[in-house]
């Protein structure tokens, strides 16, 4: 599978709509930032929650090293997300900004600047 880099106006386009759904929707964001967060300190790739969230294919992100235990709590905070009324808000930004991948756009909203993540390819 073939993957091209975002652009640094891609990055920033995508920072900027998720900049504006904390303004506008704080509810929703505040639960998506929980998530994010959660996933990152669980160390559960990226694609594995974007595809949770999409409900796309999980194999090429399944977690292999976490404790089914652990992976079900996982699935029910992304499940509260994904029952929020404004979760469509949230999935069209995603759509929107599919071509920067789930990992970059999660760091974003972490907090990340574009500048840093233009060009890296590691993040999964």
């Amino acid at each position: 599978m073939l993957k091209t880099l975002a652009s640094l106006g891609e990055l920033t386009a995508a920072k900027e709509d998720f900049e504006e759904l904390k303004r506008t929707h704080p509810d929703v964001f505040d639960q998506l930032l929980h998530v994010v967060s959660l996933t990152r300190q669980l160390q559960i790739k990226y694609g594995y929650m974007g595809s949770l969230l999409m409900d796309e294919d999980l194999k090429p992100y399944h977690p292999e090293y976490v404790k089914e235990s652990i992976l079900s709590l996982y699935q029910k905070e992304v499940g509260k997300l994904t029952a929020h009324e404004d979760v469509q808000i949230v999935q069209d930004r995603l759509n929107k900004h599919k071509k920067v991948g789930y990992p970059k756009l999660f760091l974003l909203i972490l907090g990340a600047k574009p500048e840093m993540l233009k060009g890296s390819t590691i993040i999964k």
